[in-house]
């Protein structure tokens, strides 16, 4: 069922952030032929940085969510199951903008509320931040392809400016395999080909489109430490190839992972100013 209609907003500055978990940088770079094509066809541009300390799942989350290192928001294990504080939703909430996010469920634990029930939260909308719609999965080895699913579903019925998509393949193909591993590989070819599809909806329906990830993947099965298999990771600004691509195009990148929130800010005062 689509939302309730709503009222007069402003000029939309709408995008997609996808995050990949788990994603290391030197594989996205290697592995991903759609995402390089854009590049080469000089349709998108690409940065990678280190990821913060620890370079866990739950953490960097935060982080992502918040513009502030783990030791900053004081969450620094993944067995934290607390609230992060203010987001990257407020702030499009602020800005009269609605959200949908594709999540796993430890998101929808760090946007408030109590502990994630899988019977019976899977669509549990945290209160207050703007977040018209929302498909929180609990299992690790959920598909990729039916998180892009979800979320193109999410799209077509709600219509949101921002856009939140969280694939997980890479992390569990990594835990289970190891980040130099055939397997590991592929989970990131698999995404690449997924997106291939989503991309260019996505673009047509006027959103822009960013692809992070939270962290890398040591050979060992695991992350968490300073090593750059584990924390060098991608990131890919893709613009929808309007009249006004090339401007936005050259939006200046993130120079660390804290700098996604203020990346979007910058990114709604530029589509304004665009308008």
């Amino acid at each position: 069922m689509s939302s309730a209609p709503r009222g007069p907003r402003p000029e939309p500055a709408r995008i997609a952030i996808v995050v990949a978990d788990g994603l290391r940088a030197d594989v996205a770079a290697q592995a991903m032929g759609y995402v390089a094509a854009l590049l080469e066809a000089g349709r998108a541009r690409a940065t990678r940085f280190d990821c913060g300390l620890p370079s866990l799942s739950r953490p960097l989350y935060a982080t992502l969510l918040t513009g502030r290192w783990p030791l900053a928001h004081g969450i620094v294990a993944n067995a934290q199951m607390q609230a992060c504080g203010d987001t990257l939703f407020d702030d499009a909430h602020a800005a009269g903008l609605r959200s949908a996010v594709v999540a796993y469920h430890w998101f929808c634990e760090l946007l408030g509320g109590p502990a994630f029930a899988p019977l019976t939260d899977r669509r549990r909308l945290p209160e207050g931040r703007g977040i018209v719609a929302a498909s929180w999965y609990f299992e690790d080895d959920y598909p990729d392809s039916h998180v892009l699913a979800d979320a193109e579903a999410l799209r077509l019925a709600h219509d949101p400016d921002l856009l939140f998509v969280h694939p997980m393949g890479p992390d569990d193909r990594g835990h289970r395999h190891g980040g130099e591993s055939d397997e590991y590989r592929m989970a990131a070819r698999r995404l690449d080909m997924l997106l291939a599809l989503a991309l260019p909806r996505w673009h047509q329906a006027g959103l822009d489109v960013l692809l992070t990830s939270d962290h890398g993947m040591g050979r060992d099965r695991m992350h968490g430490g300073t090593g750059e298999a584990e924390r060098s990771v991608p990131l890919v600004w893709m613009p929808r190839p309007d009249v006004q691509a090339g401007a936005m195009l050259e939006l200046a990148l993130p120079e660390a992972q804290t700098g996604l929130r203020d990346f979007l800010q910058r990114h709604r005062q530029l589509r304004r100013q665009l308008a």
